[in-house]
């Protein structure tokens, strides 16, 4: 596929990151140093999310660093990533080495030294083995001046300072709940394609505003929040709305490619899909690192610039989730991962790391709480996702689920609406990135059916 630009190419050095202060350095494939908010030097956010990936490009313009969200993933896309795979790996990395491939094909000058921005972590396979295997392929297709830059996990994704982490975080949480936003908007705005018109142009000017003036983004997003509200009105208020949790593997869940708009499908048929935030996964992390779970950087540096984002995003997390309420679309909620994983801990050990344990416990936490279904998204093959079904399918039951509220507080008294041989609507996609079959398809009009049983007995 690039045959002629690396077929001269006898000796072949790929390009790093390295993390220095005050700024990271590119070192390029002619050894060159170059500060990364070198105008010479792009970041390149993979489309895990739309509204996500935007907003994160913002944060990192608003620091003096060039970055451009690369364009949601499709089947072109695809196409390049199984160029260069075996065919065992599954969807999240195919999509990411397809998209970094296809932006250079189509849309790279040639000139701009390129940066793939990605997270890393421990355990599961998917964050362990996509910064090497996008390494390899840079190496293997003498890609000159692509680096990976990498942030761990276990670091709490410290490494760009602290100016770069507030603003990173204020962008995953903003895109959190607008995500909710968006989906709400879909199910339950008295004019719902109006209403998409309003959040798409009130989200480009977010977008902008953002990179160039990230000090009033409290004033940004409440701005925001209130153009959504009067220009874009819901039929009730979202205690009220029908909503369907969906969690699961974090790329897929949240990659509009993977799950084919699964919200706007859902929202066709009344139900407001609720899609877990990347902001849970972060708390999950922070979570296992005070417990002694996850092993950090011990360095009295590393310590302080977690410790200065922890606070941050507490405090950010307050003022964002509440400006956003006023939209009319979002009821504000501190994000806590404590009370899912204590009702799935008899079943999932904490020891146990990843999404298994959240799915779980929110499917017996929730349900019917805020949610009438719940859905455990991810893709095809991967073992998290089957192994979190396993230990999910056998305790859909609200008998099972009362066991694991006692658990928690022995004065739980259940609801009487619901009988204990009663099934907890639970439905396990799995995404090749394909269409769906009709056997999935059949299903969801089965779980749809079940999810409307409970949603008629919670009101």
């Amino acid at each position: 596929m690039f045959k002629d630009e690396i077929s001269n190419i006898t000796t072949f050095n790929p390009a790093q990151i390295e993390f220095t202060e005050p700024i990271a350095t590119y070192i390029s494939s002619d050894k060159e140093r170059i500060p990364l908010n070198d105008e010479r030097v792009l970041v390149l956010i993979p489309a895990m999310n739309d509204i996500t990936s935007r907003l994160f490009a913002s944060a990192f313009k608003s620091c003096g660093i060039d970055s451009v969200a690369l364009d949601i993933h499709t089947a072109e896309a695809m196409k390049y990533g199984r160029t260069v795979a075996s065919g065992k790996e599954c969807l999240p990395i195919i999509l990411m080495a397809g998209n970094l491939l296809h932006y250079m094909k189509n849309n790279w000058d040639g000139k701009k030294h390129l940066v793939y921005f990605q997270v890393q972590g421990a355990g599961n396979c998917r964050l362990g083995q996509y910064p090497v295997f996008l390494s390899q392929m840079i190496e293997h297709l003498k890609l000159k001046n692509v680096a990976t830059m990498v942030l761990m996990n276990e670091d709490g994704f410290a490494g760009l300072g602290n100016d770069w982490s507030l603003r990173a975080i204020q962008s995953v949480i903003i895109s959190d709940v607008l995500e909710d936003i968006r989906s709400g908007i879909m199910a339950n705005a008295i004019d719902s394609k109006a209403g998409m018109k309003v959040f798409d142009n009130e989200l480009t000017k977010l977008e902008n505003d953002f990179a160039n003036k990230p000090k009033e983004v409290y004033s940004l997003v409440e701005r925001f929040a209130i153009a959504i509200h009067n220009n874009a009105p819901a039929k009730t208020i979202p205690k009220n709305f029908k909503q369907i949790a969906m969690i699961g593997e974090i790329f897929c869940r949240k990659d509009v490619f993977a799950h084919k708009w699964l919200n706007k499908y859902f929202a066709e048929n009344g139900f407001t899909l609720k899609i877990a935030y990347i902001s849970e996964w972060i708390a999950y992390i922070d979570y296992l690192i005070s417990i002694d779970l996850l092993e950090s950087d011990k360095s009295i540096m590393k310590k302080f610039e977690r410790m200065l984002r922890n606070f941050f995003m507490k405090d950010t997390e307050k003022k964002i989730k509440k400006a956003l309420s006023k939209s009319g679309y979002y009821d504000f909620e501190r994000m806590n991962v404590e009370p899912a994983l204590s009702h799935s801990k008899h079943i999932v050990p904490l020891e146990y790391k990843g999404e298994p344990g959240l799915t779980l416990g929110i499917a017996l936490n929730d349900c019917p709480e805020k949610y009438c279904g719940i859905i455990n998204f991810g893709p095809f093959g991967c073992m998290p996702t089957r192994f979190a079904e396993a230990v999910s399918v056998p305790e859909m039951k609200f008998k099972y689920k009362h066991i694991a509220k006692k658990k928690n507080n022995p004065k739980y008294i259940s609801n009487s609406n619901f009988d204990d041989e009663m099934d907890i609507p639970f439905l396990t996609i799995e995404s090749d990135g394909n269409p769906f079959s009709q056997l999935i398809e059949a299903r969801l009009e089965t779980f749809m059916m079940q999810a409307n049983r409970i949603f008629e007995k919670m009101k």
